[in-house]
């Protein structure tokens, strides 16, 4: 190898660096002569041209980590060019190896100062290089200037580091430059505001290129050199707030690296993270993490040129540096192939070394090199445009290609902005969202499913599609069978209550009591309404899913408590609804009863609203008490229970009502108990009514509402136990049970007397037209007839009083005037006759003719029907007395 390093220590006397200098192989290596060995012979050399430079050589030292790759550069450069593909430096018919000494300067100015001195006063050098980094150059570059010898530098940026220095020339192109390319482009992509943190020592001229590019920086910080990451959590914890859209880092070796690491530590996630001189660092820092961000560069490997002393193309140069280093080469190791290019190239195409003579070329010339087209403008540094570089998905790695300007991006390649979030970056990198081909990463990190019976779990790292939870919610038909049978009650409701209102003079209606009609009206309604919170009756789980871990979380559901007040509506409509449709009926079966104990005593008895409201109230406030200590000890409660899950994430739940501290079914049993008994007894007083003929029969039907409740309650519920595993079928049955007891009811009350009204009476009107007893003007007469040989009949004819008293006899051909008595127990002999009776009944039928067409036809049933009652049980006791 034409190479040699010399650790020089501070305590070591440089006046003579000839003495830490080993012997230098002017041959060059192994794999550079078998390489070229079919095309050329074994060189021979006149003499050697000795490339000098101070380096950190050390693993210890602050800039080994670009340093020792600029040397593999130097190395392999000098390796070609003494191969027989080159034999060396031709000057005239003589030619000369290439041999480089270098010096460790352990990244200390006061060390690199020292060995440019001692360089310079010893003349065992042909030509210098420079230390990597600007702040150690730009301690060396005034004194080679001095004397007048050619330096080249493959490590710098800065301006003032070649501005007046004519000996000095750098193959990087200015920092002013170097992301002017990115930030443009950027400006382009629509960034807005910028900041910056760089190391000291090392900026990066963002505040111009800012104002250049009509953006807001935001943060203009520098750090410490060399900082740790944690050196640099309060600078990002600061842009974390101000969230800049492009986000700068500059400086050194590992700077870049542990910006990143400090980024992830505080999940910063800017549109843009733009790196400067330590692109090439950062990727074996932090591997995939670098993916997405950007870099501004002078160079790429996808660059075009050929250098003219190696013969490499940038991808060429790229390929040879990766077997000698097993990683791509950056920017700075490019520089440094150009470095000792330029002063080949320079020395040939003059042929001489004089220094004089090579700056004058130098400035003027230029030089193809794996750097491209190399010029130098009037500061000795490379002219050119720089380019954006992004990172792209490797595979262990991220490799940087060029995406801006457009004319040099790599094909296929654009510049993706805002870049991803961390959480879309893991959920690329590490997750099976991409890898199974369900589902591409979204910027927040979950996966977007391709396929519609998968849904997104996870984030980041866990992110993946597996099934869609099957919630076993009610179908949207079966709910629109819930709304339409709710619909259908409310109709039937709202028909009924307006028919009562309208008609409740009427004799049909007001002897049914409106105000108790319009009552199961409204109750069966309620009942109906029940069916609105069981549609609503559908939720997820109490509390927040934990997006990463599948597990539930403290943090509450705020939606739930919707569900939970739909689960508490429905018993509470259920027990109100209740309490006024059975009530109401309840309250007229009593009545009926009442009546009946009244007439069997002979007496009128009067039985209005007031007398049985209280029923209603009672039963009312029994329901409500019961409700509101439910309500307020153990209250139903939404709740969701997993029954299938993969990975720890449910494919299948179910969700039902439940209370939390497991009361709720015992609350249910004193309701059951409650209702039931209600049920119950009243069956009872319809049984003890059962043969009394009502008003249009009304009995009848209240007896027949009040078993459909039952029959309803005893049907329904085993089949709500039976079906309580499918939602579909058991949302139909409480809905079913809901409509069959509130249409069942509405019906049955209502029915019957609407039919009796608009139907039976006009029927009846009409048959009597056509009667013997029809005047001309069409209307019917009635009369009563009276029969003395029957028993005797209750009747109250304008205050006249017919009384049997008990030990009375009424022998033949005796008269029965008004007020005259016959007690029970009294004989009624053959030939006995009545007074004023028959005037009266003549009278009866008289008055009677005279009322209102349909009041004398439904108070001619009422008398009827109550003689006929009267008459069967005055026989009776008649036939006891004599036996």
């Amino acid at each position: 190898m034409s190479s040699v390093q010399v650790n020089v220590r501070g305590t070591d006397d440089l006046s003579d660096l000839s003495s830490h200098v080993v012997k230098i192989n002017t041959t060059a290596s192994k794999s550079e002569s078998e390489s070229a060995s079919e095309t050329k012979p074994d060189c021979n050399f006149d003499g050697v041209i000795i490339f000098s430079q101070p380096l950190s050589i050390n693993e210890d030292d602050g800039k080994y980590g670009v340093a020792h790759l600029q040397q593999v550069a130097y190395e392999m450069t000098i390796d070609r060019i003494n191969s027989p593909y080159r034999c060396g430096v031709a000057i005239g018919n003589r030619r000369y190896s290439v041999a480089l000494a270098t010096y460790g300067d352990n990244s200390s100015k006061e060390m690199v100062e020292k060995i440019a001195e001692s360089l310079i006063s010893t003349n065992n050098t042909g030509f210098l290089l420079g230390p990597y980094s600007s702040g150690l150059t730009k301690k060396m570059s005034p004194i080679v200037n001095g004397a007048k010898r050619i330096f080249v530098a493959a490590g710098s940026t800065q301006t003032p580091v070649f501005e007046g220095k004519e000996y000095v020339f750098g193959t990087l192109g200015p920092s002013d430059k170097k992301l002017e390319a990115a930030i443009k482009a950027l400006a382009e992509e629509g960034a807005k505001t910028i900041s910056v943190v760089h190391e000291k020592d090392s900026p990066c001229h963002v505040p111009e290129l800012a104002k250049k590019n009509g953006l807001t920086l935001v943060m203009n910080e520098a750090a410490r050199a060399s900082p740790s990451p944690e050196d640099l959590d309060p600078f990002v914890k600061n842009l974390t707030t101000l969230a800049p859209d492009i986000s700068v880092a500059c400086g050194y070796d590992s700077y870049c690296g542990n910006w990143v690491k400090s980024m992830r530590s505080n999940n910063f996630s800017p549109k843009s993270q733009l790196f400067a001189t330590c692109t090439d660092q950062v990727k074996a820092d932090v591997g995939m993490d670098v993916a997405y961000m950007m870099a501004g560069t002078d160079w790429h490997p996808t660059m075009k040129g050929t250098d003219e002393v190696t013969g490499w193309s940038a991808s060429d140069f790229n390929i040879t540096f990766d077997k000698r280093s097993y990683r791509a080469a950056a920017y700075q190791s490019a520089a440094a192939s150009a470095s000792i290019s330029v002063v080949v190239q320079a020395i040939e195409r003059t042929g001489t070394m004089d220094d004089d003579v090579l700056r004058d070329f130098i400035t003027n010339a230029y030089f193809p090199t794996v750097k491209s087209n190399l010029t130098f403008d009037e500061n000795g540094q490379a002219s050119g445009d720089s380019v954006m570089l992004q990172f792209i998905n490797g595979s262990d790695s991220s490799e940087a290609v060029v995406v801006y300007p457009p004319e040099k991006a790599a094909e296929g390649f654009k510049i993706k902005y805002p870049m991803p979030t961390w959480e879309e970056k893991d959920c690329l990198h590490k997750s099976k969202c991409v890898l199974t081909g369900r589902g591409i990463c979204d910027l927040d990190g979950t996966c977007n499913c391709t396929n519609s019976n998968y849904r997104s779990i996870g984030v980041g790292p866990n992110a993946t599609c597996t099934e869609t939870e099957d919630f076993t919610d009610v179908d949207d038909a079966w709910h629109a069978v819930g709304y339409s049978l709710f619909a259908m009650q409310t109709v039937l409701s709202l028909f009924f209550m307006v028919w009562t209102l309208i008609f409740r003079k009427r004799t049909i209606v007001k002897a049914s009591q409106p105000e108790y009609m319009a009552l199961i009206c409204i109750g069966v309604w309620i009942i109906a309404c029940g069916i609105l919170p069981l549609s609503l009756q559908e939720g997820g789980y109490r509390y927040q899913q934990d997006v990463n871990t599948g597990e539930m979380t403290n943090q509450p559901n705020e939606d739930i408590y919707k569900v939970d007040a739909a689960c508490m509506a429905y018993p509470w409509l259920f027990a109100i609804g209740f309490a006024l449709t059975f009530g109401a009926l309840f309250a007229k079966v009593w009545r009926i009863n009442k009546l009946m104990v009244g007439a069997s005593s002979y007496r009128r008895t009067a039985v209005g609203v007031k007398d049985v409201a209280g029923f209603v109230i009672g039963l009312l406030a029994v329901e409500t008490l019961i409700m509101l200590t439910w309500q307020l000890v153990d209250p139903l409660q939404w709740q969701r229970e997993v029954v299938n899950e993969v990975s720890g994430y449910p494919v299948k739940s179910v969700g039902l009502c439940t209370s939390a501290g497991g009361n709720g079914k015992y609350f249910i049993i004193v309701l059951a108990v409650v209702n039931l008994s209600c049920l119950l007894f009243a069956l009872y007083m319809c049984y003890q009514v059962r043969k009394i003929p009502s008003n249009y029969q009304e009995s009848k039907w209240i007896t027949a509402s009040i078993i459909s409740m039952f029959q309803v309650g005893i049907i329904g519920v085993p089949v709500l136990v039976i079906v309580q595993e499918d939602t579909n079928a058991l949302y139909f049955v409480n809905v079913m049970i809901l409509f069959l007891i509130s249409s069942t009811v509405t019906l049955l009350m209502f029915g019957p007397k609407v039919y009796q009204f608009h139907v039976r009476v006009r029927e009846t009107a009409a048959s009597n037209t056509n009667s013997d007893d029809t005047p001309e003007g069409g209307r019917p007469k009635r009369k009563f007839v009276f029969h003395p040989t029957k028993s005797m009949r209750n009747m109250s004819i304008r205050g006249s009083i017919l009384e049997l008293r008990r030990g009375s006899t009424l022998s033949r051909g005796s008269t029965l005037s008004r007020g005259s008595t016959l007690s029970r127990g009294s004989i009624l002999r053959r030939g006995s006759t009545f007074g004023e009776t028959k005037p009266n009944i003549a009278k009866l039928n008289e008055e009677w003719n005279n009322q209102n067409e349909e009041e004398k036809e439904s108070e001619n049933q009422e008398r009827k029907t109550s003689i006929k009652w009267a008459s069967n049980v005055n026989n009776d006791e008649t036939q006891a007395s004599s036996s």
